[in-house]
């Protein structure tokens, strides 16, 4: 793992994220829920055009480890603006478990 990390995926269902009042995009980046009419459609696209132009993807790992080269630059006492805590995501995974 490029990461070097021994972190597990859990998906969960975006109903529980909703009950359990998660922020989307800030909480958890990246998560715009498929529900919300005001955001349908925000991250699908057809990019078969830009692929037979000769568009690129980057290996998934070359993106992890330059990442975590970028958040290693950082301040150690800096604080992260999006994401959940620690504690937030523990306590959802539990429940999650349940």
């Amino acid at each position: 793992m490029a990461s070097g990390s021994e972190a597990r995926l859990v998906w969960v269902a975006e109903e529980f994220l909703l009950e359990a009042k998660i922020a989307p995009w800030s909480e958890l980046p990246l998560w715009i829920p498929d529900s919300d009419p005001d955001s349908a459609g925000f991250s699908t696209f057809n990019c078969d055009k830009a692929i037979s132009a000769g568009l690129a993807f980057r290996p998934l790992a070359d993106t992890v480890r330059d990442t975590l080269a970028w958040e290693a630059t950082r301040p150690a006492d800096h604080e992260w603006c999006a994401g959940l805590k620690p504690e937030r995501e523990a306590e959802l995974l539990q429940a999650w478990r349940k």
